[in-house]
């Protein structure tokens, strides 16, 4: 049992970060780590922890959804913890993984200010909204944490929270529904067809929050994936937008039945090898607000301790920083009270998720100092593998050094070091049509919503610039080597 809880540790472990970049959420450790009612369990218990990590993944859809912990001084050695649970607390610690002060009070919810990340709470905060009136009049910004069948679930401020009976459905089956795209009006003398054609019934798991929207009578709607078909030629050639337009008008058009659809076919979009037979809707989330303008200036800046040996702000820091906590005006380490020094200008970097089959795996961070290699199997372990995702035609077509990520001029750019080429796709917004370039052996500079495909269903998006989709899998538990006293596990 000592293994499996040193290996869940270990897990979470590579969820936490105080880099203000890449984390997605920030929250007391020790508030949760008191939340008996998640499992029953000890008065505090580390492994709760995970539960909030598992929770936030799936708020998010993303199984690595980073969190942002803070913890004050007295939990490290608080007795009601095992030897076990404190040495790792201490870990996390000395590597700046959680953020330790000497007293937490409002400081979750100063970082959430300052940053715009979303604030996990187990109890609304009222005392706190003087100086932060978002927590009244911004509630979405607000996650409550809240028990739900042997594990837990975030709702949203101003949405109703699940039964307290854990009754609520884990899962809501209902059907799912494909465009059909007419390639012709239908004749006006014909039947009306239908414009969409029920597919087979689908399983939309894990509604989380929006559980309780269906039971009000509100339908959530199925969310089309985007139009996607990648190309992938036998030998480097350019792929342009007007080739494949001249391409399609060239070829001759199916034979058309009554009412515009293709003989015999039942034509939706779909990208790649999108599968249909189990989906799950995701609608769009609070992520994360505008910075304060206090916050704004101090994430514009680099800080530094006067303790060298800061986990937070001393010059051994490999990760991004956290953000300064306020004290009179002044900004000071939240760990040792002092002021922080000014060293200049925070240099720019940017948050990159790797999405496999629209599911995104992994965050990282790309920075003017922090050029990442992307591909199957780098040479250097801190570089980012995607092999462990990939299936055979993938890992074939991935080199092991697919391509660089790198800050140039404050924006990132990708350069292209594969044979077999990388697509960038052009988005300057979310909604709008897409265009394609297939670069080789050459560098892109991307802007607005541009996103990286390495091969098809494999891709990388910048910041939080993931577009609505069908997830045909879910993240997988943080916990699923935990002992099972950890769990509540309910039929």
């Amino acid at each position: 049992m000592r293994f499996e809880v040193s290996r869940v540790m270990d897990t979470i472990e590579q969820r936490l970060t105080t880099d203000v970049t890449l984390a997605q959420a920030v929250v007391d450790l020790a508030d949760v780590a008191r939340f008996v009612a998640l499992d029953g369990g000890r008065p505090i218990n580390l492994l709760r922890l995970g539960m909030v990590v598992d929770a936030l993944s799936r708020y998010l859809i993303d199984a690595g959804a980073m969190l942002y912990p803070v913890v004050g001084r007295e939990a490290l050695s608080e007795a009601a913890l095992t030897s076990k649970e404190r040495m790792v607390l201490g870990r996390w610690a000395d590597d700046g993984l959680i953020e330790v002060t000497p007293v937490v009070a409002d400081r979750p919810a100063e970082i959430a200010d300052f940053t715009g990340l979303p604030l996990i709470v187990v109890r609304d905060q009222p005392q706190f909204a003087a100086r932060f009136p978002w927590l009244v009049d911004s509630p979405e910004r607000v996650l409550r944490l809240t028990p739900r069948a042997g594990g837990a679930v975030l709702t949203p401020g101003g949405e109703p929270t699940p039964p307290k009976d854990g009754k609520e459905r884990l899962v809501v089956k209902g059907t799912a529904t494909l465009p059909i795209i007419p390639l012709e009006p239908a004749d006006a003398e014909s039947p009306a067809a239908p414009s969409v054609l029920p597919a087979d019934e689908t399983e939309i798991s894990d509604v989380s929050a929006e559980g309780e929207s269906s039971e009000q009578g509100e339908s959530p709607e199925p969310v089309e994936p985007a139009p996607k078909p990648s190309p992938r030629p036998a030998k480097p050639a350019a792929a342009t937008t007007a080739d494949k337009a001249a391409a399609d008008k060239a070829a001759p058009a199916p034979k058309q039945e009554q009412g515009g659809r293709p003989d015999g076919l039942q034509s939706f979009t779909a990208r790649g090898s999108q599968r249909a037979g189990r989906t799950r809707v995701m609608r769009r989330r609070f992520t994360r607000a505008e910075p304060s303008g206090v916050g704004a200036a101090l994430m514009a800046r680099e800080w530094r301790c006067g303790e060298p040996e800061c986990p937070a702000f001393g010059r051994f820091r490999r990760i991004g920083q956290p953000v300064p906590r306020m004290r009179a005006g002044v900004p000071a380490c939240p760990r040792h009270g002092q002021a922080v020094k000014d060293i200049g200008p925070r240099p720019p970097a940017f948050a990159v998720s790797v999405v496999v089959e629209d599911l995104a795996r992994r965050r990282f961070v790309v920075g003017a100092d922090r050029p990442m290699i992307v591909g199957r199997e780098p040479a250097d372990p801190d570089d980012i593998a995607v092999g462990q995702w990939l299936h055979e035609a993938a890992a074939a077509w991935i080199a092991k050094e697919h391509l660089k990520l790198e800050v140039r001029d404050g924006h990132p750019v990708v350069t292209d070091t594969s044979e077999n080429g990388t697509l960038i796709w052009k988005r300057s917004a979310p909604d709008i049509k897409e265009e394609t370039e297939r670069i080789y052996r050459k560098s892109y500079q991307l802007t607005g919503w541009d996103s990286v495909e390495l091969y098809t269903g494999v891709e990388l998006i910048v910041g939080d610039h993931r577009l609505q989709t069908i997830v045909g899998s879910e993240p997988a538990s943080v916990l699923l080597d935990a002992p099972t006293v950890a769990l509540r596990l309910i039929d």
